[in-house]
């Protein structure tokens, strides 16, 4: 979440802050990415999720670590053979 209050103390998106630190305008970073500024803005504040590819593309932009920029959680059900877990 971006700008969310947290102990009184603003915390900001690690996305937001590397795309800053890297130099990049929301606008710049958006075109380098083929996706609109809105999209990458819903990105930065977690209000839309990204699977790995596009995370992967948004890690080589700011080249790092895809797990440093994201945390998975998109989980799906296990299915199991015969009907048990």
């Amino acid at each position: 979440m971006q700008n969310a209050k947290k102990g009184g103390a603003s915390v900001e998106s690690v996305l937001k802050h590397t795309r800053e630190r890297a130099g990049m305008s929301l606008e710049h970073a958006a075109r380098r990415l083929r996706i609109s500024p809105g999209y990458l803005l819903q990105i930065e504040n977690g209000a839309r999720g990204v699977g790995i590819p596009r995370a992967a593309q948004i890690a080589e932009l700011y080249a790092l670590d895809r797990d440093e920029l994201f945390v998975p959680i998109r989980f799906a059900a296990r299915f199991c053979k015969g009907g048990r877990t």
